[in-house]
């Protein structure tokens, strides 16, 4: 399922009404596509907000006025078109003008919805002028709904904002942006550093917390429902969400990381290197166009001057790990590939399953018949598409195999 076809079944997904098979496919496509996520949560809590939005708007007692009084001119002409209204008649006109006045109060509470509509389609048969102000009065009656619908969409864009986010002291001095005696909070576009022996705890609203590490510089570039958005420039953190599909991710320099659901960390070094380890969940790692799905148990690196590494699980014998990091970065070539389909059992399938991009394609059926072996590979995944490195591929064998691990 591509992003057009996903998008066009939002709304039936979101209302319930997809099949299971369409369900499962336009599941699957929202956990692989940030932008169809993301387009996803912001229909999700704009029609939560409509279904607080009044049922009908009462329009200005002066266009009410204004509109019943051409009710009655239009009234008294069709009836006597050739009449004069003489100054001794004001008066009548005048109550016959009130009680028409009251009587279209009185309806616009059945009118409702319709109103506007109904308001537009009566008949012109009146002067010029009377003409002139028909129009102007369906002119408001139309945009004055354009207009609420305006002013709706910005209160609840605005009531997406949660800046700023609490902050917790837990060990040491805490500063945020060049402060230390700060007031317990971060706001959007502030720093936060932590001293050496120092941690914090941020709360995210919605989202979970985020736990900072000694020596550590986080940056507040967003904070929004639905785009959450840190930079982590140094040091570590740990980040635990309790919400099954959260709106949080983290920025680094070369990369992307983001949240997925359950808890997980990231440290870098003074050399920039980067160590991004998954507890329970997973995340996604975006580089570019290329995006990386780390596993529960797994962790992968991404050294400085480097693309990011090969996802290996944290309990794998040390040699596995050795050899994969000779692959990522010590030009372990064919070799080295070897020694990892060797050694790897059925919990590093996530493994090999990740090396299949950066092989080549003699390697690659190599990979995917030791992957087969432990895991078939489900409808819709072919070994020429494998081979291929094709990306939809891949994805829907990574389900597979995450699903069954």
């Amino acid at each position: 399922m591509n992003c057009e076809e996903a998008k066009i079944s939002l709304h039936d997904f979101i209302d319930e009404e997809l099949d299971g098979f369409m369900k499962r496919d336009v599941e699957a496509h929202l956990r692989k596509c940030d932008s169809c996520f993301n387009e996803y949560k912001q229909i999700r809590i704009f029609f939560d907000k409509l279904k607080d939005l009044p049922y009908f708007v009462e329009p200005p007692e002066e266009l009410v006025k204004t509109f019943s009084g051409q009710l009655l001119t239009r009234s008294l002409k069709e009836e006597a078109p050739d009449e004069a209204v003489v100054p001794g008649d004001l008066k009548k006109l005048r109550k016959e003008q009130t009680r028409l006045e009251k009587q279209f109060q009185n309806s616009r509470g059945a009118l409702r919805k319709s109103f506007i509509s109904k308001t537009i389609i009566v008949p012109e048969k009146t002067s010029s002028y009377s003409f002139t102000q028909f129009s102007w009065t369906k002119v408001l009656l139309i945009l004055l709904p354009v207009v609420l619908l305006a002013v709706g969409y910005f209160i609840y864009d605005y009531q997406k904002n949660n800046s700023p986010w609490r902050v917790t002291t837990l060990e040491g001095r805490i500063a945020v942006n060049g402060f230390n005696n700060f007031s317990g909070k971060i706001s959007q576009g502030q720093s936060l550093l932590s001293e050496s022996s120092s941690k914090a705890s941020i709360r995210v609203p919605k989202v979970g917390t985020v736990e900072v590490g000694e020596n550590s510089l986080i940056i507040l570039e967003k904070a929004k429902d639905g785009s959450n958005r840190i930079s982590l420039k140094q040091g570590a953190i740990n980040v635990a969400n309790m919400t099954s599909m959260p709106d949080f991710s983290i920025k680094l320099k070369n990369y992307t990381i983001v949240d997925r659901g359950g808890e997980f960390s990231i440290s870098i070094d003074d050399q920039q290197n980067i160590k991004i380890y998954v507890k329970y969940g997973f995340t996604e790692i975006i580089n570019g166009e290329k995006t990386i799905y780390l596993n529960e148990g797994y962790m992968c690196e991404a050294r400085y001057g480097f693309k990011i590494g090969t996802p290996y699980r944290i309990s794998a014998p040390e040699e596995l790990k050795n050899e994969v990091i000779n692959f990522d970065f010590n030009n372990g070539g064919g070799e080295s590939l070897d020694k990892i389909m060797e050694l790897a059992d059925e919990k590093d399938a996530m493994t090999l399953l990740a090396l299949i991009p950066n092989s080549s394609r003699m390697k690659r059926q190599l990979l995917f018949q030791s992957i087969a072996n432990k895991f078939p590979p489900p409808e819709g995944v072919t070994r020429m598409g494998i081979i291929d490195a094709d990306s939809e591929m891949l994805y829907l064998w990574w389900q597979e195999i995450e699903w069954q691990l």
